[in-house]
């Protein structure tokens, strides 16, 4: 009799065992690659899903027997709906679709330039409960409308959507045009009293600033002198991420360019590397081309003595290679290299200044001045009482920079050349 009534019971609890009464297979989700949230006309919110059709992107055959180049908008669909909140209309979507929507691998938050403005305080405080959520997504705030930033992601190298989204941010490594933030350290920053939020500006260029036609110019713009959609570039992806969205308290306060995005991440200590343009300086009208990198983390003094009135100083470390030089003369030896590196040191120190002098007439301290200030206190009461974020357009800034060449490209001497005309 025992022996029966053990074996009822460990049959009865078999099903707990297993703990797959309410699993869903893989191919019952529908995998959300990126998220995106605009003002709605018929209600709140206007959301916005891209996913992928689960149809072959490797190319296929058509009914006519030819072969298809897998394009990105046969493999990924893009859903828009207006509805009260995020997660409402993620199940309205829900009711059209024959899989269930899984957002806990986007890769992209798109948020539109009018929601930003308006702040984004309580969106997120509402978005980031789901346990789906995750924090390293990364934040984009986009000029125009994010259902058509999401409609032009497409693969324009490969057909992988999500190694498309990752490459895309790791561009930051490359040219320092933007300054890629998760949703979770922006999400800490809007609540944060050191400093304030920064997010990816994105934007769609529709090749209207590529001129086929008209009278040649001399003028010379620098490269990052541009804001997302204004490249004046051709063909290729639509999708553009160049500068930074600067927030204060939630709200979209300004922007930055890319010029000025490089030299927040040289303050920041986060910049890698990019390309800069001088004009050379024995002849204003050649160019000379930088690679400038950071060397290590910047030296940063703050001094609260003067009362309501901080006294900041920052030493940014910056070393470079030549990469191209336009004029004759051997900069490579050791009596003229420190002439190009004085020219390089006062020009980009020229775009930390500015690039400061931006933050404090928007009271915004997107550099985190703040985390350095707030090891002047004792107690946290004392450091919050203090309202740096308050205070910060009140600071008194000095900025050196200290740059050296420690490579010279493949050459070690540059020789003018010999006889006709130069």
């Amino acid at each position: 009799m025992r022996r029966i009534l053990a074996l009822i019971l460990v049959l009865s609890g078999l099903p707990v065992l297993t703990a797959c009464y309410d699993a869903l297979e893989v191919d019952d989700w529908a995998y959300v690659y990126t998220m995106g949230v605009d003002k709605g006309i018929s209600n709140k919110l206007r959301i916005t899903v891209q996913l992928p059709t689960m149809k072959s992107s490797g190319g296929g055959v058509n009914e006519g027997g030819e072969k298809t180049a897998g394009l990105g908008n046969k493999d990924f669909v893009v859903i828009s709906l207006d509805c009260p909140t995020f997660y409402t209309g993620v199940n309205m979507i829900n009711s059209s679709l024959s899989r269930k929507i899984n957002y806990s691998h986007s890769k992209y938050f798109v948020v539109s330039e009018d929601i930003a403005k308006e702040g984004m305080g309580n969106l997120m405080s509402a978005f980031v409960r789901d346990r789906q959520i995750r924090r390293t997504m990364h934040m984009i705030v986009v000029k125009g409308k994010a259902n058509d930033f999401i409609k032009e992601i497409n693969p324009v190298l490969g057909t992988a959507l999500s190694k498309t989204q990752e490459g895309m941010m790791n561009m930051e490594k490359v040219n320092g045009f933007f300054d890629d933030n998760d949703l979770g350290s922006f999400i800490d920053d809007i609540k944060s009293h050191k400093i304030q939020p920064v997010s990816v500006l994105a934007a769609i260029n529709d090749f209207s600033n590529y001129k086929k036609e008209g009278q040649p110019t001399d003028e010379i713009k620098s490269a990052g002198d541009y804001y997302a959609g204004e490249l004046p570039r051709s063909d290729g992806n639509k999708t553009e991420y160049l500068g930074t969205a600067i927030f204060n308290a939630g709200k979209m306060v300004g922007e930055f360019n890319g010029d000025e995005t490089r030299a927040l991440l040289m303050i920041k200590g986060e910049y890698e590397t990019g390309s800069y343009v001088i004009h050379d300086p024995s002849n204003s009208k050649l160019l000379d081309t930088i690679i400038v990198s950071q060397q290590k983390k910047p030296n940063i003094k703050i001094d609260l003595k003067k009362e309501g009135k901080p006294d900041i100083e920052v030493k940014v470390f910056l070393e470079g290679e030549i990469q191209a030089l336009q004029s004759a003369i051997n900069y490579e030896s050791v009596e003229l290299k420190p002439i190009l590196e004085n020219k390089v040191e006062s020009f980009l120190k020229e775009q930390i200044d500015k690039t400061i002098s931006k933050a404090l007439g928007l009271n915004c301290d997107v550099f985190g001045f703040g985390e350095k200030a707030s090891m002047k206190f004792l107690t946290i009461q004392d450091w919050e009482k203090f309202k740096w974020l308050d205070r910060f357009k009140d600071s008194s800034v000095k900025t050196e920079v200290q740059f050296v060449i420690r490579r010279t490209g493949i050459f070690t001497k540059t020789n003018p050349p010999k006889g006709g005309k130069q």
